[in-house]
């Protein structure tokens, strides 16, 4: 899902540490050989947060919600520069939890919100 979002052109940047250029990729790939179902997804800035919100709200498999992984996949918006100065993020960044649904139906889904985004 990571490398998906990677290449989709609303997104700005997919944090997930097995991504090469993600924040704490050298460390992840010295200590680890696995990755886990959480990423987050910063969507390029020109997207408002209300389109954004409206992008997670049009999901049909991923509910609105937070975990730290579960057979349910889950989805959260933040907007990042109201809750933190400094922030290097520009766009709204959404938390994804990826559960144990077919990847293809999960792609589909936000295939499918990310026309809310237009």
């Amino acid at each position: 899902m990571a490398t998906w979002f990677a290449a989709r052109p609303e997104v700005a940047q997919v944090l997930h540490p097995a991504l090469p250029g993600s924040p704490g990729h050298d460390h992840w790939a010295a200590l680890c050989s696995g990755a886990a179902g959480l990423l987050s997804v910063v969507f390029d800035a020109r997207y408002s947060t209300a389109q954004v919100d409206a992008f997670v709200d049009a999901l049909k498999l991923f509910r609105i919600g937070y975990s730290w992984g579960g057979p349910v996949s889950l989805a959260v918006p933040y907007d990042v520069s109201n809750m933190r100065r400094g922030s290097p993020y520009r766009g709204a960044l959404v938390r994804f939890s990826v559960g144990l649904e077919a990847v293809e139906d999960l792609q589909a889904d936000l295939e499918q919100a990310l026309a809310a985004l237009r």
